[in-house]
């Protein structure tokens, strides 16, 4: 038994479904499927009822819950006790895994070079959940995919990516040099979950439907190697960034896929930063760290 388990456990036993627990863990159901047996056969006992469409608790695992979230509870304040000193100036900083590293690391560098004795200690969390957590005074600064879709919050773009539709090998589009979203109107176009980043995937549905894309088919996920078996077995297309240190296009960097860059220059992937309005003056070189961040971006964000 590990903490990874428990977490899952705990999904799952919050969402009473497994591929909404998946989603929301950033994983594809089939291992947490399995994680959950092994916990159970180690156990030897029952922590579900599957039935078809639809899981609950046993009373054995309404018992196992209390005690999971206790342990889990009390595993992740060990990370704060490095921090619970009042000599020990933080801020805590939010990073979506699904944003580029770079962009972190663009933004640690510049709070290190203007508060070098600050702990930074880092928090992954969906873009959503982060402004959540940010709104609730539980990070201090968050490394997010933009726009916000929220006025509780101020942002500041770092860095610009542009998009690509990604299409099989011998798709009727792959020898084109760009592509428009007109040019996708006939084409089913895959649309990930909302969930993890609802403001972007609302402004992309947006503008496909703004250009006639009618097509739309929304996953119940972010995973992007289904998503690359979804274009491959079905033909159908899926916008993504373009950019060598981007996991989707390590994905799709195959001799069976094509990526087409999109020349929509209004559309493009945002990632940021976001705070709350007006920054506490009790987080260390917070403030300082905004100021040169927004001298150094605010006018020209860089390139992904």
């Amino acid at each position: 038994m590990d903490i990874q388990q428990l977490r899952y456990f705990l999904a799952v036993a919050d969402e009473l479904h497994f591929g909404r627990a998946a989603e929301r863990l950033h994983v594809t159901a089939s291992p947490l499927s399995r994680r959950i047996r092994e916990l159970e056969h180690e156990l030897g006992r029952d922590l579900f009822v599957r039935e078809h469409h639809h899981v609950e608790l046993t009373s054995f695992g309404a018992v196992f819950r209390g005690r999971a979230t206790d342990v889990v509870r009390d595993f992740d304040a060990l990370r704060e006790l490095a921090h619970d000193r009042p000599d020990a100036p933080r801020c805590r900083v939010g990073a979506a895994p699904l944003t580029p590293p770079k962009v972190l690391d663009t933004v640690l560098a510049a709070y290190r070079e203007t508060a070098p004795g600050v702990d930074l200690p880092v928090t992954l969390a969906s873009s959503a959940e982060l402004l959540d957590l940010l709104a609730a005074d539980r990070v201090d600064l968050a490394v997010v995919h933009l726009p916000l879709g929220r006025t509780d919050l101020e942002s500041l773009v770092v860095a610009r990516g542009r998009l690509g539709v990604a299409m099989p090998a011998d798709d009727e589009f792959a020898d084109r040099a760009t592509l428009t979203l007109r040019d996708l109107r006939h084409r089913q176009v895959l649309m990930t979950s909302a969930k993890v980043h609802p403001s972007v995937m609302g402004e992309h549905r947006s503008a496909l439907l703004a250009a006639g894309v009618t097509r739309l088919v929304s996953l119940p996920h972010n995973d992007v190697v289904q998503i690359a078996a979804h274009v491959l077995r079905t033909g159908a297309l899926a916008l993504t960034v373009l950019g060598d240190d981007l996991p989707t296009s390590r994905v799709f960097d195959s001799a069976a896929f094509r990526l087409v860059p999109l020349d929509e220059p209004g559309l493009s992937l945002r990632v940021g930063i976001a705070w709350r309005p007006d920054p506490d003056r009790s987080v260390p070189g917070l403030r300082e760290a905004l100021a040169a961040l927004r001298e150094r971006y605010g006018e020209a964000p860089a390139a992904l």
